[in-house]
């Protein structure tokens, strides 16, 4: 039994020391091994929301699919609609992180769209998102984006490490 424990830890060692790019498209279930969880991206390279992203140092984010909210008289910028999402990043790195330091653009259909702050409705933005993050723990935040009123196709592309570190993950779907 221990041969085959340590078999098995040196093939997910290898399997994620050899993952090219970075990061690596899984599906949630942890249930499954990284070999069964690994998926192929799709054309553009995007992962679809609610697949999970890890990178090498052990940092990773799942994005829900969207689900569509119209924002209060109070939120900004002003907007008819908006894409809400949920962000789970977990810390699978040996050191603190701060996920104030996410870089998270939007585009819909093409174009930049804009983060909104709702505090009405619990959307207060990235900004807010200043407690750290201990190794092998998780939190979520609530991020929404201004969206055109019709569906559209949206990206979200993501940087752990902020704006200049670490290469981005971009997920999509429909909102």
């Amino acid at each position: 039994m221990k041969f085959a424990n340590t078999a098995a830890g040196l093939c997910l060692l290898l399997a994620v020391a050899g993952c090219a790019g970075p990061s690596v498209a899984v599906t949630p279930d942890e249930n499954l091994t990284v070999e069964q969880r690994a998926e192929t991206p799709s054309a553009s390279g995007a992962a679809a929301f609610g697949t999970q992203r890890v990178w090498a140092s052990g940092l990773s984010v799942v994005v829900s699919a969207p689900r569509s909210l119209k924002p209060s008289e109070t939120a900004v910028p002003p907007a008819g609609r908006t894409a809400v999402f949920t962000i789970t990043v977990y810390n699978g790195s040996k050191t603190s992180y701060r996920p104030s330091q996410l870089a998270v653009r939007a585009l819909a259909n093409g174009q930049p769209a804009p983060e909104l702050v709702d505090s009405v409705q619990g959307l207060n933005g990235l900004a807010t998102a200043v407690a750290e993050l201990p190794p092998g723990r998780d939190t979520q935040l609530q991020l929404a984006f201004v969206v055109p009123e019709s569906p559209a196709q949206v990206e979200l592309t993501i940087k752990p490490g902020g704006q200049d570190q670490d290469a981005p993950t971009v997920f999509e779907g429909q909102a």
